[in-house]
């Protein structure tokens, strides 16, 4: 029954996306709705695209590839010269270096796949921001989620619940395969929304409330960490818009400790599933313990995640010089750990080395810091806490190992990237804006 409402759904979400993208949407954006969509709504049917299909590629994988590679042939190829993508490529080149000295081939080609696609989704929304502007562009983004955020509400309403983690607890996804995945569908939901200015959609408050109660019942705890800072800043601006100057201090005042009351009840209520993470918080020095000293009790902080990640640490720092410099290649753990690390920083220490560890930390701050240079007054409080709350959540997960979570990051660089402070010393917006969209 389940399976075929996904498909009525789905159908609905075709007909709005086509009527979303024939309307007042420039190509660029019109590129990003599609690709967004399509993987959601393949994503949705994992019984069928998720197996292997041609060459050990699934349809999941080929349709990735595909967008991928029309991105690179659609949008203006000056766009991927951009200087401000440079720290990128720096990570893309540590990547390709580690595969091809550990003979990682299909590894590497997976995982520059997966960066490629960020890439042309970053490049698409980039431009959309600065032909319409971030507003109208998250505004007609919000159509991508009409089908994940439509099946996790008749997921609940039908009970078409998934048992997860080791202790059996529910989760509502919508019939999708992973809460890992589908959680970063929910926080990009509530960060589009988030970003779209007052006024530009109905019942935009209720609707950002319901998606916070949605992500809480995907019940994947890092996903929730993530999402904390976006919530906060988008009721306190909600309260402070409405509010005259003089009135702003008190009330704003109360408001603060209201939002305080409200995140101190969901830890409580949470209280079993954070319980690790004070636990965790309270003996760092497990991390880099070594693995066959860790007690049963030890092992299984986090679901097993502590332990986890001291046998990939200890893997590495035990290894050959040149393996510590440059990792084990992408993708090295499959065949030599049962579970991926769980962990986006460790996993680059594993595959990349030391060298690859310090390319991706410095992206992230690079990052942090475009994401703090933007021109938009909002813009400017909600995006770099967004982005250390994402940063955050890659300390127990790994987001940026799923296509899903590759989404949400492409899309807080791109509205940052489309959205930063032009240099005086450097052409006007709209006269780079003129270069970027004339092909040679």
């Amino acid at each position: 029954m389940f399976e075929g409402l996904k498909v009525v759904v789905g159908l609905i979400s075709f007909i709005m996306v086509y009527r979303t993208i024939t309307g007042n949407c420039n190509k660029y954006l019109a590129f990003a709705i599609c690709a967004i969509w399509l993987r959601f709504f393949l994503a949705a049917f994992h019984t069928i695209t998720y197996p292997s299909l041609v060459a050990g590629f699934s349809i999941n994988a080929l349709s990735s590839i595909s967008i991928a590679a029309l991105g690179l042939f659609f949008l203006p190829l000056k766009v991927f010269a951009l200087r401000k993508l440079a720290p990128f490529y720096f990570l893309f080149l540590t990547i390709f270096v580690s595969g091809f000295i550990n003979l990682k081939i299909p590894g590497t080609i997976n995982v520059l796949v997966k960066w490629c696609y960020f890439l042309v989704l970053a490049g698409a929304i980039f431009l959309s921001v600065r032909v319409q502007g971030h507003s109208e562009t998250f505004k007609k983004l919000l159509v991508c989620f009409f089908m994940p955020v439509t099946l996790q509400v008749l997921s609940i309403a039908l009970g078409e619940v998934k048992a997860t983690e080791n202790d059996g607890s529910a989760s509502y996804i919508g019939g999708y395969n992973h809460e890992a995945a589908f959680s970063m569908i929910i926080v990009s939901f509530i960060f589009v929304l988030g970003l779209t200015e007052r006024n530009a959609v109905k019942f935009r408050p209720t609707l950002f409330t319901v998606a916070v109660f949605l992500l809480i019942l995907v019940n994947y705890r890092t996903a929730v960490l993530t999402i904390l800072p976006i919530a906060a800043i988008f009721y306190y601006s909600l309260v402070e818009q409405r509010l005259k100057p003089s009135q702003k201090a008190p009330v704003l005042t109360i408001v603060s400790m209201l939002l305080i009351f409200v995140f101190v009840a969901i830890s409580f209520t949470l209280r079993e599933r954070f319980a690790d993470v004070g636990t965790l918080a309270s003996n760092l020095d497990l991390i880099f313990k070594s693995p066959i000293y860790f007690s049963e009790a030890e092992k299984d902080i986090m679901s097993s995640r502590v332990y986890l990640w001291s046998q990939y640490i200890n893997a590495l720092t035990n290894s050959d010089l040149l393996r510590q410099m440059i990792g084990f290649g992408p993708d090295s753990w499959k065949g030599v750990f049962k579970h991926y690390a769980h962990n986006t920083y460790v996993s680059y220490f594993y595959e990349y080395g030391y060298i690859g560890l310090m390319s991706f930390l410095l992206l992230c701050l690079y990052a942090l810091f475009v994401t703090a240079n933007v021109s938009d007054k909002r813009l400017a409080k909600i995006l770099p806490l967004s982005l250390i709350g994402f940063l955050t959540m890659n300390l127990a997960t790994m987001p940026l190992w799923n296509i899903e979570g590759l989404i949400f990051f492409a899309i807080l660089i791109g509205v940052s990237l489309g959205n930063t402070k032009p240099s005086k010393t450097h052409l006007s917006f709209r006269t780079q804006l003129a270069l970027l969209t004339t092909r040679d």
